[in-house]
C-alpha cells in the first residue's frame, strides 16, 4: 500500500505538469541553472529552506497528512530540521539531519558508529550495515515530491510533500549539499576561538566585571583538560579527547572612539582572528553596530550585557537576555491598558528625555500601545538631555494636560525634580524605569509612593539571593570583582548558556547549531531575570516584566502590583 501511495503521487505530479524524479534525473543541473552564479544559488536555496520561497519569489507549496496543503512560508524547511540542518525532536516526531554530510553518506546506528570510531581509534576496522544508504539527487527529489525516503519508505504525513519544478529542485538540492557542510570559521583541530567585545565607554571596573567569569571559563577549561591528561583518566576519555574536547581562547575586542567607527574596527579583528562566537560583552551605548556586524559574518552573540538591545524579529546571530529599555516601555503600555478605566477619561502624557534610554522606553511603550489598539489619547512631550524638565516644569505640564497617567522616561537626571512633587493636587499615577532607577529607587518620598508605579525587569530581591548566590560560588571563588550593576552575574549566565549549546553540539561545529541547540533548551533559572525561555527563532530570553511599588520605611520592600508581564 505504501508504494501504491508514491506511485500515485508522483504520477499526479507528472500529470500536473510538475516536476518529476525522472525529469530531474534526464536534466542536468548545470543546464537548468547555467544563469546563475555559485552565490545566487546559494541565496537562493537558503531562502527556500528558511523562508518557504521559491526562486521567483513566490510560497512553496505542498501538503501534509495526504491532503491538506501548506505553505511553506510558515511551513519551511528550517522549521523542523533547524537552520542549521542537523535536526531536532519535536514531542514524538523526530526531524532528521537534511546537511549534505549527513544526507549524501550511508546512516548507521549511533551504537555502530561509536564501535566503529572506537575500532578506527585502535587501527581496527570493524564493518557495519546501514540503515539507509546515501541519497543520490534523484532519490532526494522523490524525497521531497513524494515522502519516499531513500529505502523507499514513505515519511511521516506531516512530511510535507512538495510542488516544485526542476530548476527549484536543483537549487533546493545544491543548497543542501553544501549546508553545514564545513566546519565554521573559529575551531581548529586542538582550540575553540572565541571573543568578547568591550567598548571604551566602560569603567575599568565594570570591565573587570563582565571578564571575570570569562576568565574564570578558560581557567576551569585548564584544569579539566590537565585531569584528561592524566593516566587514570586516560582510558576513561580516550574519545572524548580526540573527538569533543578542544582549548578554549576567548580574545577582547576592544572598541574605540565613535560607535559608526566600530564595524571597521570589529572586522579587523575579525580578519586577524576568525572567531566561532562572540561571547557575552558590554557597552553603555546601543548593540547595534555590533549587532549588525553579527549578522553581516554570522557569528553568534551570546547575551551581550546592554540594556540597549536591537528590536528585530528578524534578526538571528544575536540572543539577548531581555528587551532592555524597550521591554520596560512595552511593559506600561500593556499594564495600563488592563486597568478598567474608561478609555474616554484615560489621558496619558509622556515626559521623554532624549537620551538612549528615554527613546527605547518611549519606543517600547509606542510599539505595545499601538499594539494594543491605542485605548486613550497620549501626548508626547521631548526634552534635550542637557535640558531636563524641573519641578516646574512638570508641574505646569500637569496642570495643562491633567493626565490620569504620567509615563517619565529620564532616569537619574529626573529624580530630583520628581521628589519635590509632594503636594501637587489630583496627583496622576507616575511611572518610572526600575532599571534606570533601581540603586535610587529608596530615594523616591513616602509621600508620592503611593501614585509612583515601577517597571521591574529583574526577579524580586527576596527572591535572588539563591540564584546570585550559585553564580558566585561557581565562577568567582577565584577572583573578586566589585559590582553592583548585575555585570558579573549577567555575563555568568551568558557562560551557562555557552556551556549549554556545546554540550549538545558534540562534534557539530556550525554556528547555527550552537544557536539552534540554544534555541531548544528549557526555561533556565539563572540570576537577574525570574527566567530565561527558549524557543526556535527566540531571541530574548526573559520576556516580561513586573509592575512594583514601593513599600514604607528607609529599606521599602517591592510590592508587585502586576504578575509577569510578558511583552
Amino acid at each position: 500500500m505504501r508504494r501504491l501511495t508514491a506511485t500515485i503521487w508522483l504520477l499526479f505530479l507528472m500529470l500536473m505538469g510538475t516536476a518529476s524524479v525522472l525529469s530531474a534525473a534526464d536534466t542536468k543541473p548545470a543546464d537548468l541553472l547555467a544563469d546563475l552564479t555559485p552565490a545566487d544559488i546559494h541565496r537562493l536555496g537558503e531562502r527556500m529552506y528558511r523562508q518557504g520561497l521559491l526562486s521567483d519569489g513566490t510560497p512553496l507549496r505542498g501538503f501534509i497528512r495526504g491532503d491538506v496543503p501548506v505553505d511553506s512560508t510558515v511551513f519551511s524547511c528550517a522549521n523542523c530540521h533547524t537552520r542549521s540542518g542537523l535536526g531536532a525532536i519535536e514531542g514524538q516526531v523526530a526531524a532528521p539531519p537534511v546537511n549534505g554530510p549527513n544526507l549524501f553518506k550511508p546512516r548507521y546506528l549511533y551504537a555502530d558508529f561509536v564501535k566503529n570510531t572506537i575500532s578506527a581509534s585502535r587501527g581496527k576496522t570493524r564493518p557495519a550495515t546501514a540503515i539507509r544508504p546515501a541519497y543520490t539527487d534523484e532519490t532526494l527529489a522523490a524525497a521531497l515530491l513524494a515522502g519516499v525516503s531513500a529505502t523507499g519508505r514513505d515519511f511521516l504525513p506531516v512530511m510535507p510533500r512538495y510542488n516544485m519544478g526542476d530548476r527549484d529542485m536543483q537549487i533546493l538540492i545544491s543548497y543542501l549539499k553544501n549546508l553545514s557542510a564545513q566546519v565554521s570559521p573559529g575551531i581548529t583541530d586542538t582550540t575553540m576561538h572565541l571573543a568578547t567585545i568591550v567598548t571604551d565607554d566602560v569603567s575599568a571596573t565594570d570591565r573587570a566585571a563582565m571578564l571575570a567569569p570569562l576568565e574564570t571559563l578558560v581557567h576551569i577549561n585548564e584544569q579539566r583538560k590537565t585531569q584528561r591528561q592524566d593516566q587514570r583518566f586516560a582510558k576513561m576519555f580516550r574519545m572524548l579527547d580526540n573527538a569533543y574536547y578542544r582549548d578554549l581562547s576567548i580574545s577582547t575586542w576592544e572598541l574605540k572612539g565613535p560607535a559608526h567607527t566600530w564595524a571597521a574596527q570589529l572586522e579587523a579583528y575579525y580578519q586577524k582572528e576568525p572567531v566561532f562566537a562572540i561571547v557575552s560583552g558590554i557597552s553603555n551605548q546601543s548593540w547595534q553596530p555590533i549587532h549588525d556586524f553579527c549578522e553581516k559574518r554570522q557569528i553568534p552573540n551570546l547575551f551581550p550585557v546592554t540594556d540597549l538591545p536591537v528590536i528585530s524579529s528578524e534578526d538571528w546571530y544575536t540572543m539577548y537576555a531581555s528587551k532592555g529599555y524597550h521591554g520596560e516601555g512595552e511593559t506600561v503600555a500593556r499594564y495600563i491598558a488592563s486597568h478598567d478605566d474608561s478609555t474616554a477619561k484615560r489621558i496619558i502624557l509622556q515626559i521623554v528625555v532624549q537620551s538612549e534610554q528615554g527613546k527605547a522606553l518611549a519606543a517600547g511603550f509606542d510599539a505595545a500601545w499601538k499594539d494594543v489598539g491605542n485605548p486613550g489619547s497620549v501626548k508626547t512631550v521631548t526634552f534635550q538631555t542637557a535640558a531636563v524638565p524641573d519641578a516646574k516644569q512638570l508641574k505646569a505640564l500637569f496642570a495643562t494636560h491633567k493626565p490620569t497617567d504620567v509615563l517619565i522616561w529620564g532616569g537619574e537626571p529626573l529624580l530630583n525634580p520628581i521628589k519635590q512633587l509632594s503636594g501637587v493636587k489630583k496627583m496622576p499615577r507616575l511611572y518610572l524605569s526600575g532599571r534606570a532607577l533601581e540603586k535610587k529607587l529608596n530615594d523616591l518620598p513616602e509621600t508620592l509612593r503611593e501614585k509612583i508605579f515601577i517597571t521591574y525587569p529583574f526577579r524580586l530581591p527576596e527572591d535572588e539571593k539563591a540564584y546570585r548566590g550559585f553564580a558566585d560560588v561557581l565562577l568567582m571563588s577565584k577572583q573578586k570583582v566589585k559590582d553592583d550593576k548585575r555585570i558579573t552575574s549577567r555575563t555568568f549566565s551568558a557562560v551557562h548558556m555557552l556551556l549549554l549549546g556545546l554540550k549538545e553540539i558534540k562534534l557539530d561545529f556550525y554556528r547555527d547549531t550552537l544557536l539552534d541547540q540554544v534555541s531548544m533548551r528549557t526555561d533556565q533559572y539563572l540570576p537577574d531575570f525570574e527566567r530565561y525561555s527558549f524557543g526556535p527563532g527566540q531571541r530574548y530570553a526573559s520576556k516580561g516584566c513586573y509592575v512594583v511599588q514601593l513599600g514604607s520605611g528607609s529599606k521599602p520592600r517591592l510590592v508587585k502590583r502586576s504578575d509577569w508581564v510578558v511583552f
